[in-house]
């Protein structure tokens, strides 16, 4: 047990990318490949927003920028 807390705290990376993997591997039994992908990209999708809004300010601000934006004409 030891062994594998040494393990963990030095490869980090290592751990993550195959819980990661696991996740992947596990809704695409469930859902089927392409459900799965569409998962996996819905939540890619939401982290990306997620990471936009908290740099941004907040939701409004990412809304303005989408939709609000006409400045140019």
């Amino acid at each position: 047990m030891e062994e594998f807390l040494r393990f963990a705290k030095e490869n980090p990376g290592k751990i993550l990318g195959g819980l990661i993997g696991l996740l992947v591997a596990v809704i695409i039994v469930i859902f089927g490949f392409w459900k799965g992908i569409f998962i996996i990209l819905c939540i890619l999708a939401g982290i990306l927003i997620g990471a936009r809004v908290e740099a941004g300010g907040g939701l409004g601000n990412l809304l303005e920028k989408l939709w609000f934006k006409r400045d140019h004409y």
